[in-house]
């Protein structure tokens, strides 16, 4: 018989006297406790081995998206930064290279060297009532189509455009670079080869912001009629703070398919 509190072990051996074990009971629930203490703990253990390793896979997944995201930025940079360079020069030959590598000819390059051919004198007033507004008069204003204007307070990347059947599909990643909230409008203006600027249609919402920190668009424009899919060499994107003011613009050529 065990003391009150207190548990008998009896066990038993072939030809040995039995013998007898007192146990607190206290004993056995500390042990069991103990036991079950230690195994939560490696569960939680082996849960957070777990939870650190996935974050920090997500950490260097983040990091190289960053990396490739600066890299592409860098590559757009030097080569704007070169367009510049050109657009400043006075060389003549260095302006039309650039404009055969894009696939533009200036009209007043073409039209050096060659003899005026005599005209009416009514010639000027017909021209006038014939010219369609969209298009541009002779020796275009390169630094209109290609020209960049960028005051801060906005950040675009990732643009992307693509001329589709059903018109021209385009989507960017717009974020504010100013501490507060930032207003605003955009257009979209489609840049031929010759140099013309069409303004497309685009939705009330596609282009209208009223961000704090970023927002993606994503949207499709309907081609005008009277302009060549085929003939759409670039997209211009123009954006305007809630006063009506340029902050942003920039061309962007389209992929050329062979």
């Amino acid at each position: 018989m065990a003391p009150p509190g207190k548990l008998n072990l009896i066990w038993f051996r072939d030809q040995e006297p039995a013998k007898r074990l007192c146990i607190r009971s206290g004993w056995i629930r500390a042990v069991t406790y103990l036991m079950v203490f230690v195994t939560l703990c490696a569960a939680g253990g082996l849960f957070a081995a777990y939870e650190f390793w996935r974050r920090g896979q997500e950490m260097q997944n983040e990091r190289r998206e960053v990396e490739k995201r600066l890299s592409d930025t860098l590559l757009k940079l030097e080569r704007l930064q070169n367009i510049e360079k050109l657009l400043q020069t006075s060389d003549a030959n260095e302006l039309s290279q650039l404009l055969a590598g894009m696939g533009l000819e200036s009209t007043a390059t073409k039209n050096q060297g060659k003899p005026a051919k005599d005209a009416p004198k009514d010639a000027p007033k017909e021209a006038a009532k014939n010219s369609a507004p969209a298009e541009r008069p002779a020796g275009f204003d390169l630094a209109g189509v290609m020209g960049k204007v960028d005051l801060g307070q906005v950040g675009v990347e990732n643009f992307r455009a693509k001329v589709e059947p059903k018109g021209l599909s385009y989507g960017f990643d717009l974020s504010n670079l100013m501490p507060q909230a930032l207003s605003g409008n955009g257009q979209l203006l489609a840049v031929s080869r010759e140099g013309n600027m069409v303004p497309l249609q685009t939705g009330k919402d596609d282009l209208g912001f009223n961000i704090q920190r970023f927002k993606q668009v994503a949207a499709l424009a309907p081609i005008p009629q009277g302009l060549e899919p085929g003939s759409i060499f670039a997209v211009r994107l123009v954006l305007t703070n809630a006063s009506g003011k340029t902050i942003f613009s920039e061309t962007y050529p389209l992929a050329q398919t062979p």
